[in-house]
């Protein structure tokens, strides 16, 4: 088993904004810094990251709205972009405050770490541009190895090294595991939930990366 060593610095273009406000507030105070509006955080890079910076505004007892919400036609939870919110996101635990996207319109970062929504209230903001999201992979490297007990896949792409495998899969939020075969050189995407564990074969390196902490 070799652990891939993530690269230093900084991909991510987050402000979290120290004031307490509404959500319209706190998503205005973004947009006027320049950002798209409240921050996009549905990769375990992005919400790593995204922990890490608030870590003192949150020690104070309050979250940031960041940018998760639900639709009003449909009642879905869906990030700013659209997107749908990765299997593996980590929700408020049950029996708490869990996501209700029937009566609980905004997304909240929580003091506590977690994913949640709540109706408009006074918090804090963390920005972010929506365009352009910096993509990266922190993981490790199964050699020999393939996951086994496969339902479905994310893409099925033709590459040339297993880098280039890797690579796709820190290109989608989604990817959990990236399974390159040296001699057909197909590198299969999966994401959590769609596979049960991993099984030699020596023509194989697969590449797990690393969930929401």
């Amino acid at each position: 088993m070799l652990l891939l060593t993530p690269a230093c610095g900084e991909l991510f273009d987050f402000r979290a904004i120290p004031y307490l406000r509404n959500r319209s507030r706190g998503e205005s105070l973004c947009q006027n810094l320049g950002y798209a509006g409240l921050a996009i955080i549905s990769s375990p890079e992005m919400y790593v990251h995204a922990l890490t910076i608030t870590q003192s505004l949150r020690a104070t007892g309050h979250g940031l709205y960041i940018g998760l919400h639900n639709t009003s036609d449909t009642h879905e939870v869906t990030w700013a972009d659209g997107t749908l919110p990765a299997l593996d996101s980590p929700w408020l635990p049950s029996g708490e405050d869990v996501i209700d996207a029937t009566n609980k319109e905004h997304g909240l970062l929580s003091k506590s770490g977690y994913l949640r929504a709540i109706n408009d209230r006074d918090k804090y903001a963390l920005c972010g541009s929506h365009k352009n999201l910096a993509t990266e992979g922190h993981g490790t490297s199964l050699l020999n190895q393939q996951p086994t007990g496969v339902g479905s896949i994310l893409s099925e792409t033709r590459v040339l090294s297993y880098l280039e495998c890797v690579l796709l899969c820190g290109q989608d939020y989604r990817c959990r595991v990236a399974h390159f075969n040296f001699d057909l050189l197909t590198c299969r995407t999966l994401e959590a939930e769609s596979y049960t564990g991993f099984t030699a074969n020596s023509k194989s390196r697969t590449f797990v990366r690393n969930g929401y902490l």
